[in-house]
């Protein structure tokens, strides 16, 4: 991860944990990973205590404010931390990468 996408990370995790404290946030994908192009976005995993329709709508207008202020397009992908933890989505690829390659702040 280049350091600017970790300070664009770290502000865009201050800005979630305003609105949700206990939200545990990675960085995933080829920004994560080093080997992105130029184009790419930055997928970010979050977790929260209860994702609602009211949750989602903040965590992606927050995505869309930090990028655009860095001209750099922010991909949330919300979890509430039940179905992240123990339904069935820590068997997806998608939570294993996240786990095992994301970068978490």
């Amino acid at each position: 991860m280049t350091p600017k996408d970790a300070r664009i990370l770290d502000e865009f995790a201050s800005a979630v944990r305003k609105r949700f404290p206990e939200a545990r946030v990675w960085a995933f994908g080829s920004r994560a990973r080093g080997d992105f192009a130029e184009e790419s976005d930055l997928g970010v995993c979050v977790v929260v205590d209860h994702l609602d329709d009211a949750a989602d709508e903040a965590i992606s207008h927050i995505a869309w404010e930090v990028g655009f202020e860095h001209n750099i397009v922010v991909c949330p992908v919300p979890f509430a931390r039940d179905e992240f933890e123990r339904g069935p989505c820590p068997q997806s690829s998608t939570v294993h990468n996240i786990l095992h390659e994301g970068v978490a702040v």
